[in-house]
Order: C-alpha cells, then structure tokens, then sequence
C-alpha cells in the first residue's frame, strides 16, 4: 500500500513533532486506499475464487439431493417439449403458408420434409461432440440455436429463407436429442433409467398432442407464424433451467474426433433417407433417386470401412456386436416403422375414406398420443415387477397387433368399435418399448460414449420412422393404382405390409434383457499421440 505524504513529518522541534505525527495518523485514516495494479488483480481473483467456491458449494448440495435427478429430467424435458409441440400443428399450417407466398405444394413440403431429413442425419455426428467437447454444453448450444432459427421463421419473407431457417433450427436441433439422453443417464442409476424414459417418451407423445389442439387455434385466431413465436417463452425457460441445473459430463479420456466417419455418415445417411422420403414422390425409378440411391450405397460403405478401422468412431462399431444394444435399436426401429407409418397413413384415411375436416383428424388420431403419454411412465413401473424383455415383448405385440387390427377396416367401420382400439394399443405398445431401448443402449454404453450410443439409437428410429412413412404410403398407391382415389382396401393392404414387416421388431424384443446389464466394454485408452 502506497501512503500519501501531505504533512513533512521531519521537524527541529519536539511539540511539531508530536503534532505531525497525529496529523499524518488523521490522514491516513481519512484517505481513501489505494492498491497497484497488481494488488487489484490479486483482490478481483481471490474475490472471484471465494464466490466460485460458494458457488461449487451450493451445487454439491443441491446435486447430493434424492430430487436432483428430477431436476436435470425436467429440465431436459421442458428443451424436448418446447421443440416438439410443433411438429404435427405445422403440417397443418402447411396450405396457409403456400397460399402467403403464392407457392406450389412442392416447394411448401420442404418446410416439413427438409428438418426431417437433417435432424435424423446430423445425430450420429453431434452425439460424438457431446461426448468429446461436453453433453451441457452442446445440448446448449444446440437448444439455443434451435430456439432462434424457430423464431426466425416466424418473420421469415418468403418461402426459401423458411425452408433454410427450418433447416438450420433442425441441424441445431440435432445436437439436442443424444445429448440430453446421455445427461438423463448420468443423472440416472441404471435400475431407475428404464422409468426416466418412460417420462421421455411421454413427453415425446404430449408435445405433439399439444400441438394437434393448440396449433389450429393459433393457425385460424393469428396467423401460422405465432407457431413459431410461441415457442420463445417455452425454450427461454428450458434454457434458463438447463443453465442452473445441468452439470457439465464428458467422455472420461480424451478422444479424437472422426471427421471422414461424420461426413461419411451425414452423405450415406442424408441420402438414404432422401430415397426413403421422396421416392413416392419423385418416382422410384427417377433420375434423382436413382443418384441418391447410389451415393447411400457408397456412403454408408464408405462409412462402415471407416469405422472399422479408426480408433474413435463416431458409431462405436464394437456396440453392433452387442446382443442387448442391437436387439433394442432393432426393436425400436422396427416398431416405430408401423408406429409412425400407420399415424402417417390414418390421417389420410380419415380423410380419404370416411371424409374427416381437418379438426376432426386431428381429434381422432389423438388418442394414439394421449396413449403413448399414459403408458411411457408406467411401463417403467411396470418393468421392475416383470421384466424389461416381457414388456418388450408385450409392447411389439402390441404395435404388430394394431397393424392387423387396422387391416380390417373397410368403409362401414366404426371409429369407436373398429379404429379406436388399433390407435390406443398403438400407443401403449410403443410406450412399453421405447424406454425400454433407450434404458438398454444407455446402460450398456460406456460412460465415454453415452450421447455416442444415444445418437446411434436416435439414427436408427429416425430411418425407421422415415421408412415407415414412405414404404406404408407406398403400399397405398401400389394397391390404389395411379389416378384413383384410395380405397379402405388399399389402406387395408398397407397396414398388412406393416404389420409382416415390423414382426422383425417383435423378434429383436425376444434378445432385450430382462434385468439391467451393465458396460461390456473398456473404456478406450488415450489416443496413440497422447500416450
């Protein structure tokens, strides 16, 4: 400390003497300290360290608490129903924004079909980042992305800068769902996953639902931009919650990047699905499918012979010798292949065949969802008393059996004796098998490679969900002819090819275990550089 000097303290006589002296002491008391420049740091540094301490302190008690769980659980599921509730309102929104911008149904269906696509194709890719680079802080990013290229799209001025502000919102997106499953199973013991699913698939069911019974009234009360405007409030708070709550986590060594593994698998994958999607649409003998079709197969070629012979995959291939973790990502594929097709397919026929308004659509398929929303957190319950594989089993069966319960129908069904029965077993199949998949994929997985594992799962549901759709719509059109409206027959048919083809589904549930397994690998050790 650097003391002023106002008063000369040096004096021939004793009594000045004294007198300075008490001056000099009133001085120093008065006047205000002054540090150096190097004290100030060492004060700003010890200040900041003693409140981060308080701070690291106060997060060890809350993170020691029986309910912390909880709270990392709805903070991730505030993030998953804020983006989720629009998925099904927007394709009802879909004829107001091609008649805004004096579009053709064509290039207005990229609105829905092009986010689709990407989400499924960029998962695999940000699941390895949130293990490497940490799951919080991508599922922040990515959350808070997502949430302002939504609200982008509701000032967007014509159809091309919506299409690219969906896509945008949807590879930000992407980053969301493997990370938030990873931080669900760090905050989870494995015996208590299988229920922390089970909310994750309700909530999954739910937001959509929600969108079915607000959307419309948005649509016809504003206009279908406050889609998107009402979706700030909900992904602030998401925000603000995962800020507080989530504990950062990543892979427990350090790892290299797979650079050619994700671009090889974003090519292979993107046009797979791109096959998958528009093939009914484009033709499936066209010149541009044909293309894509070609580039698949050399991307995903490509793709396994890379990761096979890198040290850190995006796909950590020594999974898909894993009994337990393929049967749960065949199982789920499979089942929502029927899941997602038949929902696609019903709409359709609600209008085709029995002449439904478009409320009255969405009304009738929302049992399906509120089903899906009942039983995702009681079969968690219900797997500590009988079994992961039995209710497996019991959910594919259910999802197999409602494709054959809807192949019956005919024009002179009733909704309530005929249909109904076919969406709600539907929904409880599907909420007895997806928090069973997500459980088993997280609980084998390593703790390095836990958003890795969760984005293989997320990839795989996302191509059977896109071949749902397009093999089901497909059948469709096979049996109706072209040129002729579709027939109940034609319906019939399709949910008869579903039904054969999702029994695949139903033998992958045999192999789901039927108590929590545990990691079978090793973590991987450092990379050769850093050894």
């Amino acid at each position: 400390m650097k003391r002023g000097r106002g008063l000369d303290a040096s004096t021939d006589h004793p009594g000045d003497q004294r007198h300075g002296d008490d001056a000099l002491d009133d001085a120093q008391d008065e006047a205000p300290v002054v540090l150096d420049e190097g004290e100030t740091q060492v004060a700003v540094v010890r200040a900041y360290r003693a409140l981060d301490e308080r701070r690291r302190r106060a997060r060890a008690r809350v993170e020691t608490r029986p309910s912390y769980k909880w709270w990392v659980l709805g903070a991730v599921l505030s993030g998953l129903f804020a983006t989720g509730w629009t998925i099904t309102s927007l394709t009802a929104a879909l004829p107001f924004i091609r008649d805004e911008f004096g579009t053709g149904n064509a290039a207005v269906s990229w609105v829905v079909a092009a986010p689709f696509l990407l989400r499924s194709v960029f998962v695999p890719a940000f699941g390895k980042v949130g293990d490497l680079a940490g799951r919080k802080r991508v599922w922040m990013i990515g959350f808070a992305a997502s949430t302002l290229f939504n609200v982008l799209s509701g000032f967007a001025p014509n159809i091309g800068f919506l299409i690219v502000t969906r896509v945008l919102a949807a590879v930000a997106g992407a980053a969301v769902a493997p990370t938030s499953m990873a931080l669900i199973a760090e905050a989870f013991e494995p015996e208590e996953r299988v229920k922390a699913m089970g909310y994750w698939s309700a909530t999954i069911a739910v937001s959509p639902l929600a969108g079915v019974i607000t959307g419309g009234f948005l649509i016809e009360a504003f206009s279908w931009r406050w889609l998107f405007y009402s979706q700030f409030p909900f992904g602030i708070f998401a925000l603000v919650v995962g800020a507080i709550v989530l504990r950062e986590s990543k892979a427990p060594v350090r790892q290299r990047f797979d650079y050619p593994g994700a671009v090889l698998s974003i090519v292979g994958l993107g046009a797979l699905l791109l096959v998958c999607n528009q093939g009914a649409d484009w033709g499936w003998t066209s010149s541009g499918i044909m293309w894509a079709a070609a580039i698949a197969v050399i991307g995903i070629s490509a793709f396994a012979w890379v990761e096979t012979h890198t040290a850190y995959p995006v796909l950590p291939v020594q999974y898909l010798r894993n009994v337990p973790f393929m049967a749960a990502v065949v199982m789920n594929a499979f089942g929502q292949f029927a899941y997602m097709g038949s929902f696609f397919i019903t709409s359709l026929m609600f209008r085709d065949v029995f002449a439904y308004t478009a409320a009255g659509v969405s009304l009738a398929v929302a049992p399906r969802a509120a089903a899906l929303g009942v039983m995702g957190p009681l079969g968690g319950a219900f797997t500590k008393r009988l079994g992961g594989r039995r209710m497996a089993v019991a959910g594919m069966v259910c999802i197999v059996g409602s494709t054959f319960l809807l192949a019956t129908v005919d024009a002179d069904t009733s909704y309530l004796a005929g249909i109904l029965p076919g969406l709600v077993i539907a929904g409880f199949g599907l909420g007895l098998i997806g928090p069973q998949a997500s459980a088993t994929v997280t609980n084998v997985a390593d703790p390095g490679d836990l958003a890795a594992a969760s984005g293989a799962l997320a990839m795989f549901v996302s191509a059977g969900q896109s071949m749902g759709i397009a093999l089901m719509q497909a059948m469709v059109a096979v049996k109706a002819g072209s040129g002729v409206a579709a027939s109940a027959d034609a319906y019939s048919f399709s949910y008869f090819v579903a039904g054969v083809v999702s029994m695949v589904g139903l033998a992958a549930a045999f192999f789901i275990p039927n108590r929590v397994v545990r990691p079978a690998f090793d973590p991987p050790g450092p990379a050769p550089e850093d050894s």
